[in-house]
C-alpha cells in the first residue's frame, strides 16, 4: 500500500521535473503480469526510482546494502520494494530476487554493478543476474538510457528485445557455460543498443582552446598519485598529464598519459577542476589544464620511456611517480597549491565535489 501511495504521489511531479522519451516500450506491455528481469545501465541515483515510477507496475529492484543500516530507512526502503545488495549476503540476495519473481513481478536490476558516467564506456555486466533469469527460468529485457536524468531535460529510453533465459539451460539444469552465455547475451544486446544512441557529451567553449592539458587524481587506500621532481635547485610534486593530442578526448588523454608517465592503468571517469594558464614552455597557445579524478584499476608507480625521463634537454633533473599518503600532502609541495587545497577539502568532506566518493570504489568493485 505504501509503494502505491508513494508511487502515485511522485509519479506527477516526477514527470514533469524529469521528461523521459520511450522507445520500443510495447515490449514491456507483452510481460504485462508476468515475471521479468529489466537489465538497465546505471547513469545516476534517478535511475531505479525513476523506472518503477514510469513503468508503473508491481516492480521491485537492487539497492546498495548501506541504506539499509538505520532503522527507518530499513522499513522505508523495504516497504518500497527495494531489495539490499550486500556483499556477505549474496544468497539472501538471490533467495528474495527469487520470491519477486515467484510473485509474477518485475525486477530491476542494473547488472554493472557501478555507475557509467561517460558516453563511450563500455558495458561490462557481473553474472549474477543471468544466474537469477536461468533460477526463476525468465526472460530478460536489456534497456539503456541515453544520459542521466537531470531536471528539465529529456532522457530517452531504449528497451531491447526480450532474452529467453530458457535455452541456456543444458538438459533442463543450469551449468557455468550456459550462465556465462547468457550473461555475454545481455551484455551484448546492452552495448548494442547503446551503440549511436548514447549522446557524446557537447564540447563547451574552453575545450576548443588550442592547447589543453589533462591531468589525472588518482587515489587508492588514502594514497594519491604524484611525480617527485626536482629541477634548478626546486623540489616538488606534481599531478601526472601533459597536452592532448590531434582528436582525442580528455578521458583518453588523461588515462595515455597516467600511463605513459607513471605505468599505473586508471580510469577517468569525472572532471574536477579546471583553469587558465599562460603557457609560456610548449609555444602552444594560452589554454586550460582540466583535473580528472581517476578510478585505480592496476599497476605500481615506476619510471617509463615517456619524455619526462628520455628527453636530453631534461637531463639534470630528477623525475620519479610515488604514491603520497593524502593525509600528508598538506605540508609537501605539491602544484599547483590551490588544487591540492581544494582537493583535500572535497577528500575530506562528505558529500562534496568528489562525485562518486573514491573510498567506496574498492567495495563497490567487491
Amino acid at each position: 500500500m505504501l509503494r502505491f501511495l508513494l508511487k502515485l504521489i511522485c509519479y506527477i511531479p516526477f514527470k514533469l521535473l524529469f521528461w523521459t522519451k520511450w522507445i520500443n516500450k510495447k515490449e514491456l506491455r507483452k510481460y504485462r503480469g508476468k515475471p521479468v528481469i529489466l537489465a538497465m545501465n546505471h547513469r545516476n541515483a534517478l535511475d531505479g526510482p525513476m523506472l518503477v515510477i514510469d513503468v508503473f507496475r508491481k516492480s521491485n529492484f537492487w539497492v546498495k546494502g548501506e541504506l539499509f543500516k538505520k532503522k527507518f530507512n530499513r522499513w522505508f526502503f523495504k516497504n518500497l520494494g527495494c531489495i539490499p545488495v550486500k556483499s556477505d549476503a549474496e544468497l539472501a540476495l538471490v533467495r528474495d530476487s527469487q520470491k519477486i519473481l515467484q510473485k509474477n513481478r518485475t525486477l530491476i536490476v542494473m547488472p554493472e554493478g557501478h555507475r557509467s558516467f561517460n558516453a563511450d564506456d563500455k558495458i561490462k555486466i557481473q553474472n549474477g543476474i543471468a544466474m537469477i533469469a536461468l533460477r526463476a527460468g525468465v526472460p530478460i529485457i536489456p534497456l539503456v538510457t541515453d544520459r542521466p536524468f537531470r531536471l528539465f531535460r529529456l532522457t530517452r529510453i531504449k528497451v531491447g528485445t526480450a532474452i529467453d533465459s530458457t535455452a541456456y539451460l543444458q538438459d533442463g539444469r543450469m551449468t557455468k557455460d550456459g550462465m556465462n552465455q547468457l550473461g555475454d547475451r545481455v551484455q551484448y544486446q546492452m552495448q548494442q543498443l547503446l551503440t549511436g544512441f548514447s549522446k557524446p557529451p557537447k564540447l563547451k567553449a574552453w575545450q576548443k582552446e588550442p592547447s589543453i592539458i589533462a591531468r589525472g587524481i588518482v587515489i587508492r587506500d588514502h594514497q594519491l598519485l604524484a611525480i617527485h621532481r626536482q629541477r634548478d635547485g626546486q623540489e616538488y610534486y606534481v599531478f601526472p598529464g601533459g597536452h592532448l593530442d590531434a582528436g582525442e578526448t580528455l578521458t583518453e588523454a588523461c588515462a595515455r598519459e597516467v600511463l605513459e608517465e607513471t605505468s599505473i592503468v586508471a580510469r577517468p571517469f569525472r572532471e574536477l577542476y579546471k583553469f587558465w594558464y599562460e603557457d609560456h614552455k610548449h609555444n602552444r597557445g594560452d589554454g586550460w589544464q582540466s583535473f580528472m579524478v581517476c578510478e585505480y584499476q592496476s599497476g605500481e608507480p615506476q619510471k617509463t620511456d615517456a619524455e619526462e625521463y628520455t628527453d636530453p634537454e631534461r637531463k639534470g633533473g630528477y623525475y620519479n611517480p610515488v604514491w603520497l599518503n593524502i593525509d600528508e600532502i598538506e605540508k609537501l609541495d605539491l602544484r599547483p597549491s590551490f588544487v591540492k587545497k581544494q582537493l583535500l577539502k572535497d577528500y575530506r568532506k562528505k558529500g562534496a565535489r568528489l562525485p562518486f566518493p573514491l573510498r567506496k570504489l574498492e567495495a563497490v568493485k567487491q
